[in-house]
């Protein structure tokens, strides 16, 4: 049996259900409900689904359902048992599709039962809890370190990783691209202590501070990507589209036990992969790229180094020290922007982040090399998450909004460098403000002698006197327009080099002004400023103004 596609959506009063079952006879489809179960079964279509509510068994209201035979849409409605009540959750078709479950205590693991009553076996262990003792129990503190009891790791299964450490000594079958896939280095054998110390040593090494202080004078273009806003990610009501719906359906069913100790990691770790995909949303103006499955794993430690969490602080810093290390604009204005835009993502609640990590497992999904990482944990993290705990989410958001940090947290010496460089701009530009004026004059002195009009001598036939007179006239003309263009370039070139702007000329000028070398001119020039330089002088020995071959073309 196929699962068709589907959505809901509600009113006060009605459930609607939206099933796509093209070609199907309507005389043999079979819909029923029972209390907060919904079934559909039309050949070769079968759906179960399980309501957040319960609804009634109306004939009146089912009888009301349509068939749209062109589309192959079939709409029923469904009536409420409680009449005003509002189902949460209707867009987490996966959670939909697994049975409910009934959450158990078994020996600091939160257990969860399909069948609806607990175990046989385990009935005397068990204990039963209720919703709010639940709630009180997994009310972390995000700031403060676990204590967690340390206990050896597995011998025989070797160092764990994925989500919620389900998995151990399985890399070795995709050993062909680990090194394309992770930074981390045989990770089936480096324990989980030893990767964090690691992977701190490399943001070290990796660290620029030539790129780092580009990007921090120079940062014209990165201030347009910090300006840019996204309705449709960081919006108040963010909505699914059919493509990402259609990646909730085909994600599997499964059930988790995650112990104690572990879930507060795996909720800091979605802190991580969130922030990663925020950065790339933003880097490309939320369109994907060639790189993007590169820089999502390259900035999420999660992805990249298989490590873990234990406060929400070391989170940050570590997405800080990635955004400086390797993207290719390491700016700290626009990793707080980043970092502001995953505070709105995780307010607004489980609808936005499960947004991004559908996001990063469609990207992973395409590449060449990082596919392996969905099944290590960006697949379980989407399932997950459609039932997990709202108000945890929310209250990731608020220790977000609360947590203090500076750029001394980063451990990469970041104020010292910036104050140092500043003092240096300082000083140069008032050496280069002394030495400005006299360089004007002398600019313009040589720029003067590019202009070499000469005067025709008088001819001595005074047959020819007046063809001559008229070349004369002619001529003189025409020298009298170049030196009158070739002045206005000379004041250009002159009132541009007062606003520091020679580095755009090139007129080889290099010797007589090593103020004003060519390796200064800026790669990201303004096409106005070109347009009114480009190929307007020749050699000094030319009668005429023109293009020199032996001149720059910035084009």
């Amino acid at each position: 049996m196929l699962t068709p596609k589907f959505s809901l959506s509600q009113d006060t009063k009605f459930l609607f259900v939206e099933i796509h079952a093209p070609f199907i006879k309507i005389s043999e489809a079979d819909c029923y409900v029972t209390d907060d179960e919904f079934y559909f079964h039309a050949q070769p279509y079968y759906l179960r689904l399980h309501l957040p509510g319960e609804v009634v068994d109306d004939e009146h209201s089912t009888s009301q359902s349509q068939y749209d035979a062109n589309s192959g849409q079939l709409t029923v409605r469904l009536l409420k048992k409680s009449q005003g009540e509002w189902f949460e959750g209707l867009d987490m078709l996966t959670r939909l599709l697994t049975p409910k479950t009934r959450k158990a205590v078994l020996e600091g693991v939160e257990v969860m039962t399909t069948s609806g009553h607990v175990d046989s076996k385990a009935e005397n262990e068990v204990t039963c809890v209720d919703d709010e003792q639940i709630e009180a129990e997994h009310n972390f503190d995000w700031f403060v370190e676990q204590q967690v009891h340390a206990e050896e790791e597995d011998v025989i299964l070797g160092p764990k990783y994925g989500f919620a450490k389900r998995k151990s000594n399985i890399l070795k079958d995709v050993s062909s691209i680990m090194t394309l896939m992770l930074d981390i280095k045989n990770p089936d054998h480096v324990p989980m202590n030893e990767r964090r110390i690691l992977r701190l040593q490399q943001e070290t090494e990796a660290f620029n501070a030539e790129h780092y202080l580009a990007d921090y004078f120079d940062n014209e273009i990165i201030q347009e990507n910090i300006s840019f806003h996204f309705d449709d990610l960081v919006c108040e009501n963010v909505h699914l589209s059919q493509k990402e719906q259609d990646q909730l359906t085909a994600l599997p069913f499964r059930e988790y036990l995650v112990e104690k100790s572990e879930l507060k990691c795996v909720y800091l770790g979605l802190v991580d992969l969130v922030y990663a995909y925020s950065y790339n949303y933003r880097f490309t103006n939320g369109m994907e790229n060639v790189e993007s499955d590169w820089t999502i794993c390259k900035l999420s430690a999660t992805l990249s180094w298989l490590d873990y969490f234990d406060n929400i602080k070391d989170v940050i810093i570590s997405c800080a020290r990635r955004s400086l290390c390797f993207p290719l604009f390491r700016n700290w204005k626009l990793f707080i922007r980043v970092l502001e835009d995953v505070k709105v993502i995780f307010k607004n609640g489980k609808r936005s982040v499960l947004k991004c990590l559908l996001g990063i497992h469609s990207i992973l999904s395409r590449s060449e090399s990082r596919y392996p990482l969905n099944d290590l944990y960006v697949t379980d993290y989407c399932v997950w998450l459609q039932g997990a705990d709202p108000v945890q989410i929310k209250s990731i958001a608020e220790s977000l909004q609360k947590l203090q940090f500076s750029k001394s947290d980063i451990g990469l010496n970041l104020e010292a460098m910036e104050q140092e460089a500043n003092e240096l701009m300082l000083s140069e530009n008032d050496g280069d403000n002394k030495e400005t004026i006299q360089n004007i004059d002398a600019l313009s002195s040589t720029l003067s002698n590019i202009v070499n009009i000469k005067e025709t001598n008088e001819s001595d036939s005074d047959d020819e006197v007046s063809e001559e007179t008229d070349s004369d006239t002619c001529s003189s003309s025409s020298k009298e327009d170049d030196a009158s263009f070739c002045g206005c370039m000379m004041h250009l070139t002159v009132m541009m080099v007062f606003r520091g702007s020679a580095e755009i000329l090139g007129f080889g000028l290099e010797e007589e002004f090593p103020r004003f070398p060519r390796f200064r001119w800026l790669p990201r020039l303004q096409l106005n400023k070109r347009a009114m330089i480009r190929g307007v002088l020749r050699n000094e020995n030319s009668t005429t103004c023109g293009r020199d071959d032996n001149f720059i073309d910035l084009r």
